[in-house]
């Protein structure tokens, strides 16, 4: 699917069209998804980008606190929405898959219990004709957006070091309590991009899908699983505004929900212990920034999504103990 075809609004309608390319006598209906699905991948996209921007060049505590603000600002179950969402409109662009999943849905009452089937179990898009070329898309769109907020949370987590000969780095952070309050309620709001913040992530989308990789996967993993499915759903034309929360159980995977948890809970354990300024830096770039990044590249690409395990902080007297990823954990409803 081209650039050209990706994106425009419909009239009336709290959807977007994604696209269109399947049998000739349908072939100009659009793809649609849920709006707050869509959104969620903008602001994905948005946040990635923006964070993956911080570098270590702090002058000032005052650039450290607009550092943090920007590196946390992701509500996760509204991130991992995204990340799906963004693989599924990258794997929207690979035309073969779109043909196929026409074919193998099949028409009437064979075409609803097939698109049931990949609610029940999204593995069941990965044997469509076409899947792996659809996968290698999603690999490409999110891997281009994990790739540079890895590599910026390694220079921010190692400015935290060489920063130490400026004297305002050793300043205690003045209100640290307040500002580590700060960073849990920017981490629990989530975005709301406008129209046309949506329309030009899906240009970006189909031109980061553009430049996969033609080596066969050797494996799907579980978001690569359910961005597939979740396109399919929307070439089956069972991914209408009204079926947002049908949809529900392709938008999140325990692995890589609990990843981004986990990630937020060692930046908060973190700066709880932090002091001075380079210590909070080293919590924005090992936790904010670098843990985060290395969700997404571990959620598209397969592996054990998990965090950092134990890292130095910048002085012995920031001792704390990461939170393993694999414990358990029960959302707080506060």
């Amino acid at each position: 699917m081209k650039t050209s075809r990706v994106a425009a609004y419909a009239l009336g309608c709290a959807c977007l069209v994604v696209g269109a390319s399947w049998a000739q006598e349908i072939r100009d209906q659009p793809f649609e998804l849920p709006m707050e699905v869509i959104s969620a991948a903008t602001a994905f996209e948005s946040y990635m980008n923006g964070a993956a921007q911080l570098s270590g060049r702090f002058a000032d505590g005052a650039a450290v606190h607009n550092g943090l603000k920007t590196a946390v600002a992701y509500e996760p179950g509204q991130f991992e929405e995204g990340m799906i969402a963004y693989g599924a409109i990258a794997a929207l662009q690979d035309d073969r898959f779109v043909d196929a999943v026409q074919d193998a849905a099949g028409r009437g009452e064979a075409r609803r219990a097939f698109a049931e089937r990949l609610i029940e179990d999204p593995f069941e898009a990965t044997h469509i004709d076409g899947a792996a070329g659809a996968a290698r898309r999603v690999d490409a769109a999110i891997g281009a957006r994990a790739a540079p907020l890895i590599s910026a949370g390694a220079q921010v987590k190692n400015a935290a070091y060489q920063v130490q000969h400026q004297a305002w780095s050793k300043a205690m952070v003045a209100d640290a309590q307040g500002r580590l309050a700060e960073v849990k309620t920017l981490s629990a709001i989530r975005a709301q991009p406008s129209e046309s913040d949506n329309q030009a992530m899906m240009v970006r989308v189909a031109t980061a899908a553009a430049g996969a990789s033609e080596d066969a996967p050797s494996g799907y993993s579980a978001i690569e699983a359910r961005s597939l499915a979740l396109a399919a759903e929307s070439v089956l034309g069972y991914a209408h505004g009204a079926d947002r929360d049908r949809l529900s159980p392709l938008l999140t995977e325990t692995a890589s929900a609990q990843c981004l948890r986990m990630a937020k809970l060692n930046l908060y354990q973190c700066m709880a212990v932090a002091g001075p300024q380079y210590e909070d830096i080293f919590c924005l770039g090992q936790h904010a920034m670098y843990d985060t990044g290395a969700c997404v590249d571990h959620a598209a690409r397969g592996g054990a999504a998990t965090v950092a395990q134990a890292s130095r902080g910048p002085v012995d007297r920031v001792s704390y103990t990461p939170l393993a990823a694999h414990h358990t954990l029960a959302p707080d409803p506060n």
